[in-house]
């Protein structure tokens, strides 16, 4: 098997953190299994995707700290769990991935729009406003003022309340704009087409070594950051209504594309990951479980 894959780029998505590709790797190969994963096969697999042990240990620990996941230690082996907050969030992620892409919303042709005013000195919670905004598929239109075409007014209301965001107001209706412009321009599409395209790109070019059959490590490495550049474009690409987007709006042509991929990867990143675990708890390797994609 060849161990020369295309090298994940860092130019794409969002910057991959150790947390984010821990709780990938969470979700990709040990989805659902009641016992918990030895860390040190975290460790090992982490080291595939080139993040040293001390980066992964830190964020194993900050992942302990935010509740996300709870360590267990069994003699002089220690393992780390999802915990139920950590389950609930990578169950939503899990439906996101499931739809994004392949299902086209219905639109009722009226738009979320969210007013609120937070002071400049209170940059955290201007920052945590905005991320949770963009997080539920709204972008700013004007300074204060978000849109979104989904329905979800109610929703993000409290949660900027529950965040302590205190001058907030909100409507769901139609929506006008000067002559010649679109709520559209309230997203960046030039530039999210261009990183469409450059994934598209990227993907084809690693077509054909999967197909002569990569070796595992390398099988685990892009499997891993082919997933959480897919994962990125939830912040830029919230999944409008295609009547919204432009012409041959890509969003399809590359979930078709990714899942080709991260199937095909599948065994062999698999294969990896259970040989970690072997190393270290032999039976329980036997428990990796395979995610696909239709």
């Amino acid at each position: 098997m060849s161990d020369t894959l295309p090298t994940p780029s860092p130019t794409i998505g969002r910057k991959r953190s150790p947390a984010h590709q821990i709780l990938t790797l969470f979700g990709d190969y040990w989805w659902g299994v009641p016992e918990s994963l030895p860390t040190g096969a975290v460790l090992a697999s982490m080291a595939d995707l080139g993040v040293k042990a001390p980066a992964a240990r830190a964020s194993l620990a900050r992942l302990t700290d935010r509740g996300l996941l709870e360590m267990t230690k069994t003699g002089r082996r220690t393992s780390h769990a999802l915990t139920d907050r950590g389950r609930a969030i990578m169950t939503e992620e899990a439906d996101w991935l499931r739809r994004f892409g392949q299902e086209d919303p219905d639109w009722d042709g009226l738009w979320s729009a969210i007013f609120f005013s937070i002071p400049e000195k209170n940059r955290p919670l201007r920052h945590a406003a905005r991320t949770r905004l963009r997080w539920l598929g709204y972008a700013p239109l004007y300074d204060g003022v978000w849109i979104s075409p989904f329905d979800s007014v109610s929703r993000i209301t409290a949660e900027l309340a529950s965040l302590g965001v205190l001058e907030i107001a909100s409507l769901r209706g139609a929506l006008t704009v000067a002559t010649g412009d679109t709520p559209m321009r309230a997203w960046d599409l030039t530039s999210l087409r261009g990183e469409y395209e450059e994934f598209l790109a990227r993907l084809g070019d690693c077509t054909e070594p999967v197909v002569a059959g990569p070796h595992p490590h390398a099988a685990l490495a892009l499997r891993t950051s082919f997933m959480l550049t897919w994962q990125s474009f939830r912040h830029a690409d919230p999944g409008h209504p295609m009547t919204l987007m432009p012409p041959d709006w890509p969003r399809a042509r590359a979930r078709e594309a990714f899942v080709s991929i991260y199937n095909a990867l599948g065994p062999a990143a698999e294969e990896r990951v259970r040989a970690h675990i072997a190393q270290i708890a032999p039976g329980l390797d036997g428990l990796v479980t395979s995610q696909r994609f239709g």
